[in-house]
Order: structure tokens, then C-alpha cells, then sequence
């Protein structure tokens, strides 16, 4: 597969056209470099396709952005955006498999009854939190989503906002857990 910054320049503009057969040829490009990528993350079949239909909506969204600006080699981008995708999808399925589909609560990762009191705690001073402040808390702590797309969800302008707004609301979240319980309440 060889790269040219020409041809790179002329996919982005097929895309931004709205000429979907683009994504057709980028998926007969790197189909095998994706693939790769996400066996080698401990991916199955099944999952290469589920990542590269993610990753080529993603490319899509985004090339179809007036802003767009291709910075870097288009394999690269591409390559990027896969990683994440698979990223995410390995991480929801490991969620998945730590939640107790009896109460559809997340199992602690040890066992422990005072981690499961920590947890719950935690849970019970989240809902006095702010939407927003407690949807930014789920989204990176419960969910994993970076900083970018909690910025995206939240219409903030970029991800150091998020990250600052983020660290306000846990600080907030500390001061409820501290005015409301006593060191003894996690110990039991």
C-alpha cells in the first residue's frame, strides 16, 4: 500500500463531495491493515467489522467538517481512528462482563465488601451532583470516553475544557462525600 500525499488530498476531497464509493475504496485499502489492528488487540472477526464501520462513519463525520484538515498521512488517520474504535469496543465489552445482570450494577473489580460499599457510596453521592457534573463523572469514570468526546457531548470547546470542568465536578464530588460520611462508613 503506497501513500500519496495527492491522493490523500483527493480522497478527503471525494468525501467532502459526498461520494460514498470513496469509502468503499478505502475499505478495499486498508481492510487488512485494520484487521490487523484489531486481532492484534485481542479483536474477533466479528469485531474487525463492527471497528471499520465505526472508524469509516468516523472518518466520514469528520472529513465532512468545513473545518477538516488532513494533518498527517491518510493510513495514519485512519489507523488512529480504528485503534480508538477498537479501544472503546474492548472496554464496553469488558463493562459488560463486569456488571451483575441481576441488579445491573458494575461488579467491583475485587470482590471485597468494602469495595462494593466504596462503590455504592459513591453512587448515592453522585445523584446529588449537578446533570452535568454527575453526566461528565459517568462518561469518563463508568463509560471511559476520553476527554474529547465528553467535550463533543457536552458542546464544550475543547477537551482541556472538559478536563478542567471534569476536575470541578469531582472536587465537588469529594466535598459531598466528605460532608455526608465519615471515614468509618468505608471501613465497614
Amino acid at each position: 500500500m503506497t501513500e500519496n500525499p495527492a491522493l490523500d488530498q483527493q480522497m478527503v476531497a471525494r468525501i467532502q463531495m459526498g461520494d460514498k464509493e470513496a469509502l468503499v475504496e478505502l475499505y478495499r485499502q486498508y481492510n487488512a491493515m485494520v484487521s490487523q489492528l484489531v486481532l492484534g488487540m485481542g479483536g474477533s472477526a466479528d469485531d474487525v467489522d463492527d471497528v471499520f464501520q465505526e472508524t469509516l462513519v468516523a472518518l466520514w463525520e469528520n472529513m465532512r467538517k468545513q473545518e477538516f484538515v488532513l494533518s498527517s498521512k491518510l493510513s495514519t488517520y485512519l489507523y488512529s481512528i480504528a485503534k480508538n474504535q477498537c479501544m472503546r469496543l474492548l472496554d464496553k465489552r469488558k463493562r459488560i462482563q463486569n456488571e451483575d445482570p441481576l441488579s445491573h450494577t458494575r461488579k467491583a473489580e475485587v470482590d471485597s465488601p468494602d469495595k462494593r460499599m466504596d462503590e455504592s457510596l459513591i453512587r448515592k453521592a453522585l445523584q446529588h451532583l449537578g446533570d452535568l457534573c454527575r453526566s461528565i463523572l459517568i462518561m469518563y469514570y463508568y463509560d471511559g470516553f476520553d476527554m474529547k468526546n465528553i467535550a463533543k457531548a457536552h458542546h464544550f470547546t475543547n477537551a482541556n475544557v472538559a478536563k478542567s470542568k471534569k476536575y470541578q465536578c469531582l472536587k465537588q464530588l469529594e466535598g459531598m462525600v466528605k460532608k455526608q460520611y465519615n471515614a468509618t462508613d468505608f471501613l465497614r
